[in-house]
């Protein structure tokens, strides 16, 4: 009976929490607004010095709340209210002072945009592209504030590196207007110099002067000095770059390019934990990079990636390895074409089987006029062989999958990715779309001959203070199909209704009295999900987030099956909290639909995932 009592107090206490009054001394209990209309009380709010007053319980200060008042008008002028009044007075209530601001807002000019001095090359009509405001629309000076470097930009790369541009906004009263004036001086016409490389030598600054986007003796363009700092930090090398012109040198601009490298020996560690209703799973990984061995223009990486999966039922344990060393090479035969040669060996225990063998691949990539847009080749073999099948698998079944004997496969691939969002890590805005082609043949060494396409597109929409994000997979093997290629749906990464791999084809029988189910894969794959993600707070410092999803998906043994019409659906929530590593994801799912007999978990409807990152 004394919980209700004790938490009232609690509550009582952390609701009273604040300044104590004295009487007889005054304190600000509000602030006040009349007449605003175009901006709200909490816009004209923040930032007000009797904000701070307020919320520490002072008494307002005559200096502040006049001073607040030309900050309240000053945010009118900046949205062109020219002929905005604002005036204060103060209310008392005893020891309660309230400050009430009265605003007439008056009228909200319009653009009159003025330009001159202009060098014959440059247009008035493509400076008013550039300008985020146009003729006759009301004006606001953050946009104003925002086209000024590009517009000074804009005269730069025509070639006059010395252009100053004079930039002012004036009231017009008598057209009541606001008139936007911008005043060139372009000076002479200038041309690049030479260039001159500081910090690293030999093939790594050729290197750096291939990526030059001008060459000595073209226009100046302000630009080309931007677009020639990104694609110095692009070659991830440098930990410094400075791209400076001299333009102390007259009309002839020469150039200093200032690198300095980056950590030439890199180690990282790192590990992670996953749960969902199948498995729990703990995961490590283990990486040392050298950059500019054994040649200058080469990397080479070593990565280790153990996992160990245990079956929550306790039928069995899951090792997984993946060990790799990669050398890269940039710009090989070409500027920016990337080459790679790498060698492995995997060691995979799932339902099925346990696979273990080598693989080697070599590749190239570029860039296609933007590192936004990437294509890639490539050729790779392995060699897989097979034990530890499970007794669910009957004689046909372990031919028809291919496990009974060594599967070497080799083929061909080429992929074409863009990625066009604005944070690959935690993206809000964009598309992210890929598609990649595989040739299986005996004549990349391989005795399998298959065709394999899996396409992918992602994309993200703000949603004022949430963001929308949705993804669609798909994948189908035509031909022969390598057991290493079959596709699995469900898990975190997956139709979140599902355990992990669960959204699969599957085996049923009794093993050592226990009835077992085992995923065995199939040849087409489906994924596909839209997920609403809306932050929730912080803890201790940390972002917290919530998303509401609807997954859908299925696996079938082969294309031909697919029914997009009929694929499994599930709904849920999740929280994502946002650590120094990445986000710690929780979810949980419901299946909507097909759970009866012969369906993948039949009488199964909810399932959760823990894992980190998001779902895509």
């Amino acid at each position: 009976m004394r919980w209700p009592f004790v938490i009232a107090v609690i509550a009582i206490n952390a609701g009273c929490h604040g300044p104590v009054h004295r009487p007889g001394d005054e304190w600000l209990e509000a602030i006040h607004f009349e007449g605003n209309r175009a901006l709200d009380d909490d816009e004209l709010l923040s930032g007000l010095a009797l904000h701070r007053t307020q919320e520490a319980g002072r008494a307002p200060d005559p200096y502040l709340v006049s001073v607040d008042a030309d900050r309240i008008r000053g945010k009118y002028v900046r949205l062109g209210y020219i002929d905005v009044d604002v005036r204060s007075h103060v209310e008392r209530h005893a020891d309660a002072v309230t400050v009430v601001y009265r605003i007439e807002e008056g009228y909200q000019a319009p653009t009159k945009i003025q330009i001159e001095g202009l060098p014959p090359e440059v247009s008035p009509d493509s400076v008013r592209e550039h300008l985020q405001l146009a003729d006759g629309e009301p004006f606001d000076y953050a946009k104003y504030e925002a086209s000024k470097e590009p517009l000074q930009r804009l005269v730069a790369d025509a070639g006059y590196a010395h252009v100053k541009l004079d930039a002012s906004i004036f009231a017009d009263r008598a057209n009541r207007r606001a008139v936007v004036e911008l005043h060139y001086t372009p000076g002479a016409k200038c041309r690049f110099g030479e260039v001159t490389v500081v910090g690293v030598t030999g093939e790594l600054a050729d290197a750096v002067k291939r990526r030059l986007d001008f060459e000595p003796g073209e226009p100046f363009s302000q630009t080309s000095i931007g677009t020639t700092q990104l694609a110095l930090y692009g070659m991830q090398r440098f930990s410094t770059v400075r791209v400076e012109p001299e333009l102390d040198k007259g009309n002839v601009v020469p150039v200093r390019i200032s690198v300095a490298e980056g950590a030439s020996h890199q180690v990282t560690l790192g590990g992670g934990v996953g749960m969902d209703p199948i498995t729990y799973e703990v995961r490590g990984r283990a990486g040392y990079t050298v950059a500019g061995w054994p040649w200058p223009l080469t990397t080479f990486e070593l990565d280790l990636r153990p996992a160990y999966a245990l079956l929550r039922d306790g039928d069995g344990y899951e090792p997984r390895v993946r060990a790799m060393a990669k050398l890269t090479r940039m710009d090989l035969l070409a500027t920016n074409l990337t080459g790679s040669i790498e060698g492995g060996y995997n060691y995979l225990v799932v339902e099925a089987y346990t696979s273990y063998g080598p693989r080697a691949r070599l590749g190239l990539s570029y860039p296609l006029g933007t590192p936004k847009l990437q294509a890639a080749i490539g050729w790779q073999i392995e060699r897989l062989d097979f034990r530890d099948i499970s007794p669910v698998l009957d004689t046909d079944t372990i031919a028809r999958l291919g496990i009974d004997r060594t599967e070497r496969n080799g083929d061909y691939t080429a992929a074409l990715a863009a990625d066009l969002r604005d944070n690959p890590i935690e993206p809000t805005l964009g598309v992210y779309a890929q598609v990649q082609l595989t040739q299986g043949t005996k004549y990349a060494g391989g005795a399998l001959d298959y065709t394999q396409v899996t396409p992918e597109v992602r994309a993200y929409v703000p949603l004022g203070p949430t963001v929308l994000a949705g993804r669609f997979r798909y994948g189908a093997i035509i031909g022969d199909v390598p057991p290493s290629e079959r596709y699995y749906g469900g898990g975190s990464a997956s139709q979140r209704g599902f355990g992990e791999r669960r959204l699969s084809p599957e085996l049923f029988g009794t093993v050592n009295d226990e009835y077992t189910i085992v995923p065995i894969g199939g040849a087409s794959l489906v994924d596909t999900g839209v997920e609403n993600r809306m932050p929730l707070g912080s803890i201790r410092g940390m972002r917290l987030g919530g998303v509401a999803f609807l997954d859908g998906g299925d696996v079938t043994d082969t294309p031909s099956e697919m029914n997009l019409r009929h694929l499994h659906w599930a709904v849920g929530l999740g929280i994502r909290l946002f650590t120094v590593v990445g986000p710690i994801r929780f979810d949980v799912g419901y299946r909507l639909n097909r759970t009866g007999e012969g369906e993948p978990e039949p009488d199964s409807r909810w399932a959760f995932h823990l894992s980190l990152g998001e779902a895509y």
